[in-house]
């Protein structure tokens, strides 16, 4: 078989494709196509991920989880990946986001207040198999398409066309030359264009992009915090999801935040010299982030105006992950947070200028501002019509973020302009679509109770 891990960084970008062509011949798309069920109790994994999660917020987890299939979906990232493991894969490695679903994608403001839409959460981000991202996004096609009640044989199409979106995203961005790759727009005029959208077609995603303007740093501020009686600015509280934590914490959190200024860039870091943290909440967001370790930092400058940095518990992934490339041929290992914030800086056309890390008490975390002009896009508001342009967009929007890895070209010298990889891609993610199904009856089954429980807590308190 052709030894990709051989392959110099300095090989040609001829080379690279024609090493994809030869894999192709060793590895047909047949084989990438077909899934492989892997025995095993998603039920058990479950309970036992809970084991380490802030034991208050499980039954919101829980309760987030049951809405859907898709949500139960979004929740249970790590067991897929426990299934890719059992794959037929290529074996190209890129930096890859490990949970590119649908809801994964989003606007946030670029450094120069700019809109983009591009990936927005890397948690699960590292040097692993190109086909686990695609996979997730295609198979995610599926499930949030089910819950709009569109008919199986419409998603087969959204499907193919979102991978066939993500072949052509790779055959742009290797046309194009080494730079253009690097200087990448990732704003959602840009993905429209790319994909010849109609002006009509476009008027939900337009309020959508309106929102998210108005979610500016003031707008969270006046959201989440609160005066109290001695005119000092607090954050407020919504328990169990967001309360204040205990000194320990605190302090701990405020330890941690002098040693994320040496992970930023020096601009960034003279900039928050000037601001000091007056307040911290434990807060949880998202379905698969939801129960892990989550901080609120308010932060106050010196001119009295206010600043909210999320923190986040960046835990370890599934699989192996060739960190050095992470840390170019320095040959140190890096921390949990380290990987997410770096994957994050390749992969996005545009990052938070915010975003780093620190490590503490041996627990590692990642450091962002917190929904600076950030939203995401209602999936179940979409038509059919529309719902097929936005699994494109993020089709192609995969395919630019790949392509910033040194090996991408394999990936494109394997799946170019075949038809057949998409129609064999999109038997894999109907076959986990329906393993997902199963997975998520069993899953209501197990928490039916705790449902009914939840249910009489909440009756009580009214």
């Amino acid at each position: 078989m052709t030894k990709i891990v051989e392959l110099s960084t300095c090989a040609s970008q001829k080379e690279l494709i024609e090493a994809g062509n030869k894999i192709r011949q060793e590895i047909s798309f047949a084989d990438i196509g077909k899934f492989y069920s892997v025995q095993r109790d998603a039920v058990k994994i479950d309970e036992n991920a809970r084991q380490f999660m802030v034991p208050e917020l499980v039954p919101q987890r829980i309760q987030r989880m049951r809405a859907s299939a898709f949500a139960y979906f979004r929740g249970s990232a790590k067991l897929m990946s426990m299934d890719l493991l059992e794959q037929t894969d290529t074996n190209i490695k890129v930096i890859i986001c490990g949970d590119a679903h649908l809801g994964n994608f989003g606007f946030y403001a670029s450094p120069e207040r700019n809109l983009l839409f591009d990936l927005n959460d890397f948690d699960e981000a590292g040097y692993k198999n190109w086909e686990w991202d695609v996979r997730r996004l295609l198979v995610s096609i599926f499930l949030a398409g089910f819950c709009n009640d569109f008919k199986r044989s419409k998603l087969d199409s959204v499907v193919q066309n979102a991978c066939k979106s993500y072949r052509n995203g790779l055959k742009e961005m290797f046309e194009s030359s080494a730079l253009k790759r690097f200087y990448r727009q990732t704003d959602f005029q840009t993905a429209f264009n790319h994909l010849k959208i109609k002006e009509k077609d476009v008027e939900l995603f337009q309020s959508i992009v309106a929102k998210a303007r108005n979610r500016t740093a003031d707008q969270v501020i006046d959201k989440y915090t609160k005066t109290d009686d001695q005119g000092r600015l607090k954050f407020n509280e919504n328990p169990p999801r967001r309360v204040h934590i205990d000194k320990i914490s605190y302090d701990k959190i405020v330890s941690g935040m002098e040693q994320y200024l040496l992970s930023v860039r020096t601009d960034v870091a003279v900039f928050l010299s000037e601001y000091r943290i007056i307040d911290i909440v434990r807060h949880s967001v998202g379905i698969g982030s939801y129960g892990t370790l989550c901080y609120l930092v308010l932060l106050e400058h010196s001119d009295g105006t206010h600043l909210i940095l999320q923190i986040k518990e960046a835990l370890q992934t599934i699989g192996e992950s060739d960190r050095e490339i992470l840390h170019f041929k320095s040959g140190k290992d890096i921390s949990e947070g380290q990987r997410i914030t770096a994957s994050q800086k390749i992969m996005q056309g545009a990052f938070d200028p915010f975003l780093g890390f620190f490590d503490i008490e041996g627990q590692s975390f990642y450091v962002r501002q917190f929904r600076d002009m950030k939203e995401s896009i209602d999936l179940s508001k979409l038509n059919l019509r529309q719902f097929e342009l936005y699994a494109e967009i993020c089709g192609y929007l995969l395919a630019a973020a790949h392509a910033q890895s040194p090996l991408a070209a394999c990936i494109y010298g394997y799946s170019d302009d075949e038809k057949e990889f998409d129609e064999q891609m999109v038997n894999w993610a109907r076959a986990y679509a329906s393993q997902v199904q199963i997975d998520y009856t069993q899953f209501m089954q197990s928490t039916e109770n705790f449902a009914e429980n939840l249910e009489k807590v909440k009756t009580n308190k009214k």
